[in-house]
C-alpha cells in the first residue's frame, strides 16, 4: 500500500513540529527589546557618570520610577532571553532524555532565581529598603 503514497505523504509526521516559529519570534523580540532598553540605560548611565556620582545620587537615580522600571524590565527580559536561547542549545546538543530534562529544569531554576534576585534588588533600591 505504501507504494501508492507520494513522497510528501511518506515524509509527513517526520519533520518539525511547527513550534519553532514561536520560539524564534520570542527570541528575536526579546533580543530587540534588550538592544533598545540597553541603549537607553547606557545613555542614562553615561550622562549620570559625567560629573562624578556619589552613592546617594546613584540610588536616587535608580529610585526614580522611570529608571527603576526600565531597569526592572531590562533584567526580566534579559532572563527570559537567556532562558529561551539556552533552552535551544540544551535541546539541540543534549540527546539523553534524562540529562536534557535535568538541564532544562536546572536552567529554569537558575533563570527564575537570577530574575527574582535582580527584581528584588531593584525594588529594594526603589522603595528605600
Amino acid at each position: 500500500m505504501t507504494q501508492f503514497r507520494s513522497p510528501r505523504a511518506l515524509a509527513r509526521g517526520y519533520g518539525a513540529s511547527g513550534a519553532g516559529t514561536g520560539a524564534f519570534f520570542w527570541e528575536r523580540l526579546t533580543a530587540a527589546a534588550l538592544i533598545v532598553l540597553g541603549a537607553v540605560l547606557l545613555v542614562q548611565l553615561v550622562c549620570l557618570s559625567a560629573g562624578g556620582v556619589s552613592l546617594d545620587e546613584a540610588r536616587a537615580w535608580l529610585a526614580a520610577p522611570a529608571t527603576g522600571g526600565l531597569m526592572l524590565v531590562f533584567f526580566l527580559i534579559a532572563m527570559i532571553n537567556a532562558y529561551l536561547c539556552s533552552r535551544v542549545l540544551i535541546e539541540d546538543y543534549i540527546h539523553v532524555p534524562a540529562q536534557s530534562l535535568l538541564a532544562l529544569i536546572g536552567l529554569l531554576v537558575v533563570a527564575v532565581g537570577l530574575g527574582s534576585v535582580a527584581a528584588v534588588s531593584v525594588l529594594r533600591v526603589m522603595f528605600g529598603q
